[in-house]
């Protein structure tokens, strides 16, 4: 009776512990731009594998039922917008410039490509994208600065 108890006790916890989310970190900063027309950007973070595209957040004008500016981050209206990806679950509105941290669930995904796009009105824009493999010894990755996002970097975790 105990050691099936124990048995039963053992393969509960292994399959727990396999069974955990893998946790994605990403840490970025929007930079200060010294203009008097200066408009908050809209940014997009997905991944991107064989499989499946998945987006992860998405800051833009939620004033109105639907925003027409969205077209404007190109490579995830192309991927994913277009076809209805916009649930409230991971939008909100756009932010101004500061450090963020934002975690995310991302399941059972394992090795994939990181998008991050930044898209400034009347500025510039930033497409970043790194590989991503939770099965390699790497814990984070950095991704250098461009001209609408500061350093960016990617920890993975679970």
């Amino acid at each position: 009776m105990y050691l099936r108890t124990f048995v039963l006790f053992v393969a509960l916890l292994f399959a727990s512990s396999t069974i955990q989310a893998n946790q994605l970190t990403v840490d970025f900063e929007l930079p200060t731009f010294d203009t008097a027309d200066y408009h908050k950007p809209y940014v997009a973070i997905w991944l991107e594998n064989k499989e499946e595209k998945k987006t992860l957040l998405l800051w833009h004008l939620k004033k109105r039922k639907s925003d027409k500016w969205l077209v404007d981050i190109r490579r995830w209206w192309r991927k994913l917008g277009r076809y209805g990806e916009t649930p409230d679950a991971f939008t909100g509105a756009t932010r101004g410039p500061g450090k963020y941290s934002e975690q995310f669930n991302i399941g059972d995904q394992s090795k994939f490509t990181l998008f991050i796009e930044v898209v400034r009105e009347d500025g510039g824009r930033s497409l970043l994208k790194q590989k991503v493999n939770f099965d390699d010894n790497k814990n984070s990755y950095h991704i250098a600065a461009s001209k609408e996002v500061g350093d960016v970097v990617i920890t993975k975790g679970n």
